[in-house]
């Protein structure tokens, strides 16, 4: 699928749409088979310069639930990046293809959000590892490095953007508490679908 096509993501969210329409009818017989597909064919459709990426669109402000989870996951095997920066319209700043900052917000109150925002710390644990081990020796990061963390800053663990980061950490979230957090069963860690790309994560 071409990422010059200009109505690649309206048609896309518009299918993420209706089958979000087709959960909500009936979440018992839902088939995740078509939305996993969706996510493959979209995993990598962040429209630069022609405004919000179809990730952005479809997990940003929302009510997280169990559809957007398991959207999030398929979209991680299909090789969606959520620790990029993507331009979003002329003369636009770079802006993260989604919103980490609302996520983190949501998770507090939110047990799916906080499941999202926790496979996204995972990820970045190991992402930004190599940073974290750069601004230690050399007490300073490239300016392109410091855009991408500062704008992700909601996602990455404390104690590892301590050390990227400084300044950053002060204004962190924090951990998502623990007590509002409600795992239910079948959930795959972030390493598991990574790892295990070639299987669906809920199998």
């Amino acid at each position: 699928m071409s990422e010059d096509d200009p109505d690649l993501v309206n048609r896309l969210i518009c299918e993420f749409s209706d089958l979000q329409e087709i959960w909500e009818s009936r979440p018992e017989t839902f088939d995740w088979a078509p939305l996993q597909e969706l996510a493959r064919r979209g995993a990598h459709a962040y429209n630069e310069g022609r405004g919000p990426s179809f990730h952005a669109l479809a997990l940003d402000g929302v009510d997280h639930r169990e559809f957007h989870e398991r959207f999030l996951l398929y979209l991680l095997q299909a090789g969606f990046d959520p620790f990029r920066l993507a331009r979003p319209g002329t003369g636009v700043a770079h802006v993260p293809v989604i919103d980490h900052s609302s996520l983190a917000e949501s998770a507090f109150s939110n047990p799916w959000s906080a499941r999202m925002r926790a496979i996204l710390m995972e990820i970045a644990s190991a992402r930004f590892a190599p940073l974290a081990e750069e601004a230690s020796k050399s007490g300073r990061i490239s300016d392109e490095a410091y855009e991408l963390v500062d704008a992700c800053a909601e996602s990455i663990p404390l104690d590892m953007l301590e050390r990227i980061a400084p300044e950053l950490a002060r204004s962190h979230p924090g951990e998502t508490r623990q007590e509002d957090i409600n795992p239910v069963e079948g959930y795959l860690s972030p390493a598991e679908v990574i790892i295990e790309s070639g299987h669906a994560p809920y199998g």
